[in-house]
């Protein structure tokens, strides 16, 4: 039978490999994650083993009551949280809970830089205990080791009090879990490397109870064959730390190529899941049907690091952080591929064991900007169950806590706690006063990190660059570094934000304004990638323009630094005014929202778009406001602060709040009328 063939196995169950209390205890584990214990695992390896004719340990995994199951793969994670490792984790949580997982599989390295030194290393509650804390997550681990896991204390990851400590754990060198459908073969790839023995560097490598290493390989592949032709399931799935097909940093494992594939492919097995490589990788075979699936990416990645590959096997690859899920019915085998703010990188059904060509098609559409224009899409996922989202506005403040900095920060951490929000927008003039020198700078969390620390503001902030941040290195804040630095950096010059039923343009708006090319004053702009300019300001309105008539979302948001209508010190940015707001108009936008200006306004119009500025964020102006029409100036505040938005389908609210917390102005968009709720003038 193909890998990809739809016959039904035998429906013969392999309760004969079982024994009552094992199935019992694993019930009894599901049911109550949380308090199983580690004797139960100790009682069902024991059973395993004594009734299975292969060597390799057998576990028990119950699925659900309608035969299904869902879990989460990550791998190459163990770092005490650093290298957005605990992101990773705070996603897998979410996505663990949406999912109703069953377990978590460890594709190795579970511990950095050289595994643990003893059972009771303070690493494993540093990595594993203390980071994985969602609800979501407080089912069974089923670990492998890695090489790193090697340059430590085998025997303390594959020891019982590891399991007194939490009981989630479960590791050992190779073993086989069964939950009905499928057969989970758990590989110890590590020992099959030949460089490891004989060019292992300054590296200690214990290999007790590995010795010696061509019995030990011998051994493994007869049981792993055995266990193979024992297994009735309907889908068969081996993991492995280290590759076999990759087009990552590693590439692939010959050893693995040469011993390992050739028992995968005789034995008809449908996927094999390896870490090791920093990244996310799909590769189909195109001889033997196996789906190779790499999912290393739960801590440091390897940015730009990949290898050409055959088009017609690379499926997906991604080089950055963040795992899988993997959900499994008689029928159907769907992996999801997530990145470390939750979003989904790809999406992978078999039906009948057959891959989707237009979802593949789809997905590298997205991976290579994902449209016909070329503005980058992005997808923020809706998690209020009402589908309602909360947001936190804020700009002009990279002033190191300078100028009340620190204060509008403190004052946005409780109403971000009180609005429970889903993300923040930057409106730039991120860093004063001439944007970062480099991707190493400090003024970056100096002004940034250690600046907006109220745990409701430890989520994805999405930024545009402002005049002050074209006076420094753009690419510096363009940078992955800086994500790398910290997960909650977000920042490009144009791109389109998707959340439910709204839609966000971000548009850069620096190179519009004419004054900063003809008379820069004593001011050094950084135009790299923008010259020409009027080629570059063509296209952008082109693509603009494009994705707005795109656009099916209920509501339409547009983001830029410079104002388009504002009373503050800048004024009217004329450029805009004539080139960008006519496309806003026929488009029918419902927000234009701004910083530039250090003050915080509402401006109505008779298009009926709001113009919103939001440029309290540290250094205000006080008293500095030019004549506008007292019909259309809604709200003009010569202080520091920020505004909220809650966005529904039919209503959007928008709230500006004072350096004290104090409530200055709101006002509610109906979506069917576009009439205001009342509003308070603090304008003279």
């Amino acid at each position: 039978m193909s890998p990809i063939n739809t016959q039904s196995h035998t429906n013969t169950k392999i309760h004969h490999h079982q024994h009552p209390l094992a199935r019992l205890s694993m019930e009894t584990m599901r049911d109550k994650p949380v308090k199983f214990s580690s004797s139960v695992f100790c009682l069902i390896i024991l059973l395993s083993i004594y009734n299975s004719r292969a060597e390799l340990g057998r576990l028990v995994q119950p699925p659900k009551s309608d035969g299904t199951l869902s879990f989460l793969v990550v791998g190459d994670w163990g770092r005490r949280g650093s290298y957005n490792q605990s992101q990773v984790a705070l996603q897998m949580g979410k996505t663990g809970k949406n999912l109703n997982i069953d377990f978590v599989i460890s594709t190795g390295d579970n511990f950095y830089d050289d595994g643990i030194t003893s059972p009771y290393d303070c690493q494993f509650q540093d990595s594993f205990t203390n980071i994985y804390t969602a609800p979501s997550l407080q089912k069974p681990w089923y670990n492998v080791l890695g090489n790193h896991d090697y340059r430590g204390n085998v025997d303390a990851q594959l020891s019982p009090i590891l399991k007194d400590l939490d009981c989630r754990w479960v590791c050992l060198r190779s073993y086989v879990v069964n939950a009905d459908i499928v057969d989970i073969f758990f590989i110890d790839t590590t020992p099959f490397v030949d460089k490891y023995f004989d060019e292992p560097k300054d590296h200690v490598y214990d290999w007790s109870g590995v010795l010696p290493r061509n019995k030990y390989l011998n051994n493994l592949l007869a049981d792993l064959d055995v266990s193979f032709h024992e297994s009735v399931a309907k889908w068969k799935v081996v993991v492995g730390h280290h590759t076999i097909k990759s087009a990552g940093h590693h590439g692939i494992t010959k050893e693995l190529e040469k011993q390992l594939l050739p028992i995968l492919e005789a034995n008809e097995v449908d996927m094999y899941i390896n870490g090791h490589d920093h990244c996310l990788e799909h590769i189909s075979s195109i001889n033997s049907g196996i789906q190779f699936m790499t999912s290393g990416g739960g801590s440091k990645a390897w940015k730009g690091d990949v290898n050409e590959w055959n088009p017609q096997e690379m499926r997906f690859y991604y080089d950055g952080q963040g795992f899988m899920s993997v959900y499994l019915s008689e029928a159907e085998l769907r992996v999801d591929f997530y990145d470390g703010y939750g979003r989904r990188k790809q999406l992978r059904r078999t039906k009948m064991k057959m891959f989707s060509v237009r979802l593949i098609f789809l997905i590298l559409c997205i991976f290579f900007n994902g449209s016909l224009s070329k503005l980058e899409r992005l997808d923020h996922p809706v998690t209020k169950s009402d589908g309602s989202l909360n947001i936190l506005v804020v700009g002009d403040w990279g002033r190191q806590g300078g100028f009340n900095q620190s204060l509008v920060a403190h004052q946005m951490g409780i109403v971000g706690e009180q609005l429970d929000i889903d993300f923040v927008i930057s409106l730039g003039d991120n860093f004063y006063d001439d944007g970062l020198k480099g991707d190493t700078d400090p003024a970056f969390e100096a002004s940034f990190s250690h600046i907006y620390t109220h745990p409701s503001l430890q989520k994805q902030w999405y930024s545009v660059l402002g005049n002050h941040d074209y006076r420094g290195n753009v690419s510096a804040q363009l940078s992955h570094v800086l994500t790398q630095k910290d997960w909650r950096w977000f920042c490009r010059r144009s791109f389109v934000l998707c959340s439910g039923m709204v839609e966000f343009f971000f548009v850069d708006t620096n190179p519009f304004v004419e004054k900063y090319f003809t008379d820069p004053e004593d001011h050094t702009y950084d135009w790299s990638n923008v010259l020409p300019r009027d080629k570059y300001i063509s296209n952008l309105l082109h693509d603009l323009d494009l994705e707005m008539k795109k656009s099916r979302a209920t509501w339409k948001f547009v983001v830029g630094h410079h104002g388009i209508k504002t009373a503050g010190q800048h004024g009217v940015t004329q450029d805009l005014v004539d080139q960008l707001l006519p496309i806003l108009e026929e488009n029918k936008v419902d927000l234009y929202i701004n910083g530039h200006d250090h003050c915080l306004q509402h401006i109505g119009s008779d298009s009926e778009i709001q113009f919103l500025t939001s440029g309290g964020g540290s250094k205000a102006w006080r008293g500095v406001i030019l004549p506008w029409d007292p019909k259309e100036l809604k709200l003009y505040y010569d202080g520091q602060g920020f505004m909220s938005l809650h966005i529904t389908h039919s209503q959007t609210k928008f709230i500006y709040y004072d350096i004290s917390g104090n409530v200055l102005h709101q006002s509610t968009l109906s979506k069917k009328s576009k009439t205001f709720g009342s509003y308070k003038r603090l304008f003279p």
